[in-house]
């Protein structure tokens, strides 16, 4: 029972330690992440089931400035896999085939960051977000034809794999009826998360990350096929608008330019 009376004491050191009160830091970050393709249709009836994505943001470069051992302003370059897949169903809520969209963005978000003291802190953060198009396509596989309804109408759609939007201007020379995607973004991002030091200049972070985008994914204003002859209907579902939403886990290792006032007991290694 006394080790345990220990612990306390045991631990009180490490969140008394304070990092050094300002100055320019640089890092780099990794995340996995779920995905998802917000449909503004998505609660009426629609043709289709969201899939559980996971999607990996390999690479991430942090930037930031520490005025306090509080208050830090931070910019990030994430280079994000994103998008969806979906299972599409009939009429009878059989599946005939799956959709899948995947996008590859620069991510660029500008984070206003709270930070509690301690050499193991909470951090608050949240700002704007830019995002910037590298990859992209929406495809259609639908093992066999199917019938389905939407908004009251029953209508047939054939089977076939369909390229329905691709970033790659080769590939809407190929077929006119290749989309495009808007090849900007911009939404709001916010996390929160842990922060450990190795030493007065090193950090550790663990963050729950997550980013939702306003624009829509694809440059057509509206997407409806069931208006189209039979033969050349590809996709059973009417879009208007459809948008990023991303949640994720972020790792990342952070090295702090110490420009402390002198006061801070930083040097604690």
């Amino acid at each position: 029972m006394k080790k345990y009376l220990l612990l306390p004491f045991l631990v009180l050191p490490f969140l008394s330690q304070a990092q050094s009160t300002k100055g320019p830091y640089v890092g780099v970050t990794t995340q996995v992440q779920n995905t998802w393709i917000i449909n503004d249709e998505q609660y009426e009836d629609v043709n289709y089931k969201h899939k559980f994505t996971t999607k990996w943001a390999p690479f991430g470069i942090t930037a930031g400035y520490k005025f306090n051992e509080n208050h830090n302003l931070q910019v990030e370059l994430i280079r994000s896999k994103q998008g969806e897949n979906f299972d599409i169903v009939d009429v009878n809520g059989d599946k005939t085939g799956e959709k899948e969209i995947e996008l590859v963005y620069w991510n660029v978000p500008l984070l206003f960051k709270y930070t509690t003291t301690g050499r193991l802190r909470f951090n608050f953060h949240f700002g704007p977000q830019v995002s910037f198009l590298q990859k992209g396509t929406e495809t259609n596989r639908l093992s066999r034809a199917g019938t389905y309804s939407q908004k009251g109408d029953q209508f047939n759609v054939p089977g076939g794999t369909f390229l329905l939007a691709s970033y790659d201007e080769e590939d809407r020379q190929k077929d006119s009826r290749v989309g495009t995607f808007n090849q900007y973004d911009a939404g709001i991002a916010a996390g929160s998360g842990v922060e450990f030091d190795v030493n007065s200049n090193t950090y550790l972070s663990v963050n729950l990350r997550g980013h939702y985008n306003f624009v829509n994914i694809r440059k057509e204003e509206n997407i409806n096929d069931k208006t189209l002859p039979e033969a050349q209907r590809r996709d059973p579902d009417w879009y208007n608008l459809r948008q990023n939403l991303v949640i994720g886990v972020q790792v990342g290792v952070h090295f702090l330019f110490n420009t402390g006032d002198g006061t801070s007991p930083a040097r604690h290694e």
